[in-house]
């Protein structure tokens, strides 16, 4: 019996009976469609138009915040983490040992997977039908689209999550085409690994499933049997960090809620705004696939699962206020759709079609210096001031907390953290009340980027949040200490004996602005309690135990 199957009743025998999808419904395309050698040469093309795109500022201004958390955190490897999955850690460690330790060597891997899925877009068009315009159309939208390119070169998990989204809808297209059940296979490691990246791709498939029954209106039957393998494969892949989260009482959890208390309120305008307009000129194209799936009529109802799915997901991210990159791996489908779309309008219009193409480059190019670090900070500002200027359209300025930067907030990101290492170092050695004996920080990012770049072995840096938790002492150090807040200092001198503000950081266009640089001796039972304290809201040890133990109750 085939795994998924449409139901159909006789009324003479009053037996239901299943029927396999693919006898039922026609395919958008033929399931033994040969991929020739000048499809894969176009794809290859454009993955690697991709990849070169990105090597224009592979490197410059410096390492993100969050890159420098997941490298400290790549140095021991492990199977799970209080915040994140594995999965990019692991990246950051063949990375380190295949290319090295230069800002480009961490980004390498990235831009080939940020490759690898705008190949699989134009597959996708391929085998929704489409030809090499149609192929043209749906890589040039991806590579073109603001979204995927400002995403697509830091080591970080949403360019691992787009290339498996990807993939799992490829896995999906391709086995409702043929039946065949390595797609099955395939989709089940996607799954396993993309799940070891993020969790949100269960998200994804339930939304395809869920698109799937209400398509279908349940009239769907699964051969159990066939799907024995691909879960034991699936199960393989996921049970060691299942049992790690098990064995730390599944901090997943906690920091879920925690995000999810600092959640900020959500702007259903501004919400919509970027769904539209994210993706730049390429809007055009997977809004026309979007509707070249409902409204095509192949009698292929299967078509019908990717706009319900994105509807699902779209809905899902407003209601759990998440942001929309989380979801940016739903789109590549939705562009090989539109390239198909596309191609059927454009096919007899020759100059038509070289207009239309160059101008998703041409917006492309635009934006450019929005989303990748091709110029200098100071030319950057200037021509971010002068569009602004000209289109009065500012909303890449606007940053997670609602106040507007010269630049966009990616960008200041990864700026002042080699400066910052260095004032660090030279309170070490100058400092008149002692070598400190630890640098505390309640910013992971900050923690993280004086990890990377310290040329001090002591002190030790700590932090009570994020996964160094787990690197952290039980309880504060005795001993001078450097705290790196945004604390007010009427309020640190609450909190030992003697302090003194060392700096107040005022880096323009940096996430290090306003950060102050405290030094602290004879630390008070305050201060110790709001360390411990700190630490527990972030993961409680015992709270989390006692949890593991009701569940496998």
């Amino acid at each position: 019996m085939d795994i998924v199957s449409r139901s159909t009743f006789h009324p003479a025998s009053k037996e239901r009976t299943y029927q396999p999808v693919q006898k039922v419904f026609t395919n958008t395309s033929s399931p033994t469609l040969k991929t020739g050698k000048e499809t894969w040469l176009l794809l290859v093309f454009f993955g690697i138009l991709k990849f070169c795109i990105h090597l224009t500022g592979i490197s410059k201004y410096g390492l993100h915040a969050d890159e420098l958390y997941y490298i400290s955190l790549s140095e021991r490897f492990a199977w799970g983490f209080l915040d994140i999955s594995p999965f990019v850690t692991w990246m950051a460690k063949i990375a380190s040992a295949l290319f090295g330790t230069s800002i480009t060597a961490w980004r390498i891997i990235p831009c080939i997977f940020a490759a690898t899925t705008v190949t699989l877009t134009g597959l996708m068009a391929h085998y929704l039908g489409a030809k090499k315009l149609g192929i043209t159309i749906a890589c040039s939208a991806i590579i073109c689209s603001p979204a995927f390119l400002a995403t697509s070169y830091l080591l970080q998990p949403v360019v691992f999550d787009e290339f498996f989204w990807a993939l799992l809808a490829f896995s999906a297209l391709r086995f409702q085409q043929t039946q065949k059940p390595g797609f099955i296979y395939l989709a089940a490691f996607t799954l396993g690994f993309g799940m070891l990246n993020k969790y949100t791709i269960v998200m994804y498939l339930a939304a395809i499933v869920l698109a799937w029954l209400i398509i279908y209106n349940r009239q769907l039957k699964l051969g159990w049997k066939k799907l024995i393998g691909p879960g034991l494969l699936l199960i393989l892949i996921i049970v060691p960090n299942v049992l790690w989260q098990w064995f730390y009482g599944f901090p997943i959890f906690s920091y879920l809620k925690l995000v999810g208390n600092k959640a900020f309120s959500l702007d259903i305008a501004d919400y919509l705004f970027q769904l539209f307009f994210f993706h730049g000129a390429g809007v055009a194209v997977w809004t026309a696939g979007f509707l070249f799936l409902i409204m095509k009529k192949t009698g292929n109802r299967f078509n019908l699962v990717w706009p319900v799915t994105l509807i699902i997901l779209v809905i899902l991210l407003a209601l759990l206020k998440g942001k929309l990159y989380y979801g940016l791996g739903m789109f590549p489908i939705l562009f090989a759709a539109g390239g198909c779309c596309w191609e059927m309008m454009l096919k007899s219009r020759v100059l038509t079609k070289y207009f239309f193409v160059g101008t998703i480059y041409l917006f492309g190019l635009i934006c450019l210096p929005l989303v990748i670090p091709i110029f200098p900070i100071y030319i950057c500002r200037e021509y971010i001031k002068k569009m602004v200027a000209y289109t009065s359209f500012s909303r890449p300025m606007v940053w997670e907390d609602g106040s507007s930067g010269t630049i966009p907030q990616f960008f200041a990101d990864m700026t002042g953290w080699k400066t910052l290492s260095n004032k660090i170092s030279t309170i070490q050695h100058k400092n008149q009340h002692g070598k400190p004996i630890v640098v505390l920080t309640d910013n992971y990012a900050i923690a993280g980027a004086l990890k990377y770049y310290a040329t001090f072995s002591t002190p030790q840096i700590i932090s009570a949040n994020n996964s160094f938790m787990l690197e952290s002492p039980g309880n504060l150090p005795t001993g001078t200490i450097v705290y790196l807040s945004k604390d007010a200092k009427v309020a640190v001198d609450k909190l030992a004996q003697h302090v003194l503000l060392s700096e107040e950081l005022q880096m323009e266009n940096s996430h290090l602005k306003g950060v102050n640089i405290y030094i602290l001796s004879g630390a008070n039972e305050t201060f110790r309690k709001k360390y411990v304290d700190d630490r527990r809201k972030f993961f409680n040890p015992i709270e989390s135990i006692s949890f593991a133990i009701r569940a496998k109750k």
